[in-house]
């Protein structure tokens, strides 16, 4: 009977893990405690969620209702990493498929770590926006601008 208890424990726990709520302050990854898009944009509706690891990497993948979030928000959001929190521009902004992708990295708070921010935007406002964290062993390198 304790077995049962403890499985279902860690179900639940893996289940809960795996879910991000729409009005957390912020976004943990590994050791490093990123402000979301509600601390600086207000709440916003996310559709989805994906966790991995993947060669010491973790990433944390979240996706936003279509329309949700503009183009200007999202630049909000990024200016806020940036002139707050000590992130940079990691590449130039990409147009690809009618989406617009930008990159912004910073030094984690784990030794030889990196954090690194993939936002993704729809062009037309009518796709959804996908906002991925990641967290892992590496270096910043900024963009040539």
């Amino acid at each position: 009977m304790k077995k049962k208890w403890i499985w279902l424990l860690g179900i639940m726990l893996v289940v809960v893990a795996g879910c991000a709520s729409s009005t957390a302050e912020e976004i943990e990854i590994n050791d490093d405690k990123i402000p979301s898009v509600y601390k600086v944009l207000g709440e916003k509706k996310i559709t989805g969620t994906n966790s991995s690891i993947k060669d010491d990497v973790r990433t944390t993948e979240l996706t936003y209702k279509a329309g949700s979030i503009s183009e200007e928000e999202l630049v909000e959001y990024m200016t806020y990493l940036i002139e707050e929190e000590g992130f940079i521009p990691t590449i130039d902004t990409k147009e690809e498929d009618g989406k617009l992708t930008n990159q912004l990295g910073a030094e984690s708070v784990t030794d030889e770590h990196i954090v690194l921010i993939d936002l993704t935007c729809s062009t037309d406002f009518e796709g959804s926006t996908v906002i991925t964290y990641r967290s892992g062993p590496g270096q910043i390198t900024k963009n040539n601008e």
